[in-house]
């Protein structure tokens, strides 16, 4: 799916987004004004802090909704 489709989804079922492409790498989308996106990483479960996506994460339709 895409980010606006996995974002949506993420957000009603409070979860954390990822790309296939990027499997180790979780997005948590927020509404904060502050930061959008907090990122964490499977070898570190805090928060990695802000997320400055590139066209190509905005464009791609690997996005997933984790379990």
């Amino acid at each position: 799916m895409n980010i606006i489709e996995a974002t949506k989804k993420a957000v009603d079922e409070n979860k954390a987004i990822y790309r296939k492409s990027l499997p180790h790498i979780k997005f948590v989308p927020t509404n904060s004004k502050n930061v959008a996106f907090i990122v964490f990483s499977d070898n570190d479960d805090r928060a990695g802090g802000m997320w400055n996506p590139m066209a190509k994460d905005i464009l791609s339709d690997d996005w997933e909704v984790l379990n």
